[in-house]
């Protein structure tokens, strides 16, 4: 009798084990169901295009669908936001560029604290800034540009208040020439050079491979790029440090992160797989070909930059004297 009611408990015990071994295993499986890629811009700018050919790129690699939703506004803090908040599971990741971080520089109640509520998993594809005008714009040079703004009111459009590119004209224009246009904010890249081919605005300043094809049409004008050499993309536009500002030299970078708490192992294989993507030949191709730079930056090295480069923002923000609007 003892020996069948221990085995009786043996038997029971080994399947309670099994059961709540279940679960357990289950949750080793990851992904298990499709991933998002949140994009802090709108269709048709750089992240945007960065995001899409990544997904495209990381679904058979991870065997789920990776799709893409895009969550303009706010420079990327919206997306940003929706991010962090979301369960630290793997499966909301953030596209975003640096503009999201002087977005919560410039407005402390943003309500995103980049460096507590976000772990950077990678970085790929720098891209330049520049600076587009109108063909019927009287200047073919920052310089000229410069002294144009000085005789008469000029406006220039950018994909919003507290991205890279409206620091990087600000930063040139009020805190270097203590010149002065007017800013008109717009949601991203491509919905600011629509503003300027359709005459709502003088001047864009934007990422360049939004604006590849236009200027390469002869629709917009390029002034100059922020990289410190020419862009492959656009070889007859000169740099700012060409132009006589070798200070004023950015890139940006398209991010990815997950919510801060994401246990490592699924963090370290979304970051494994996004830099696998970063380095297939066909994708640096198509990377430069769109006017991105074809490199890649690891998850630590990522976040030690994000931490360093909230400070480098912090000052210029201060230094030109921007406001959150």
């Amino acid at each position: 009798m003892l020996h069948r009611t221990l085995t009786v408990t043996i038997a029971l015990a080994l399947l309670a084990g099994a059961a709540l071994a279940a679960p357990a295993a289950a949750q080793e499986v990851f992904p298990a169901r499709p991933v998002r890629l949140i994009v802090s811009f709108p269709p048709g700018g750089g992240v945007d295009a960065v995001a899409r050919l990544f997904a495209d790129k990381m679904s058979p690699m991870l065997g789920q669908p990776v799709v893409v939703e895009n969550r303009g506004g706010a420079s990327g803090t919206i997306a940003g936001k929706q991010v962090a908040t979301a369960s630290p599971d793997g499966y909301s990741v953030l596209v975003a560029s640096n503009s999201m971080l002087v977005a919560t520089v410039m407005n402390p109640r943003s309500g995103l604290d980049i460096a507590r509520e976000l772990q950077a998993i990678a970085s790929t594809a720098p891209q330049a800034v520049i600076v587009v005008a109108r063909p019927d714009i009287p200047a073919a040079s920052l310089k000229e540009l410069i002294a144009l703004a000085r005789t008469r009111p000029l406006n220039y459009g950018s994909p919003g208040v507290g991205s890279v590119p409206h620091l990087v004209i600000e930063h040139l224009f009020t805190t270097i020439e203590n010149a002065r246009m007017e800013h008109i904010p717009f949601p991203g890249a491509a919905q600011a050079l629509t503003g300027a081919l359709g005459g709502q605005i003088e001047v864009a300043v934007v990422t360049l491979p939004p604006a590849v094809a236009q200027v390469a049409a002869g629709k917009l004008k390029g002034i100059a790029v922020t990289t410190p050499a020419r862009a492959a993309a656009l070889p007859e536009v000169p740099t700012t440090t060409e132009a006589g500002y070798p200070n004023v030299v950015v890139t940006v970078w398209n991010g990815f992160f997950v919510p801060a708490k994401t246990p490592k192992a699924i963090a370290d294989k979304l970051g494994e797989t996004i830099l696998a993507v970063a380095a297939m030949p066909d994708v640096k191709q198509r990377l430069g070909q769109l006017g991105f730079e074809p490199t890649s930056t690891a998850g630590e090295q990522f976040q030690r930059d994000v931490v360093t480069e909230l400070k480098t923002w912090a000052e210029i923000v201060e230094k030109a004297g921007i406001k959150a609007q």
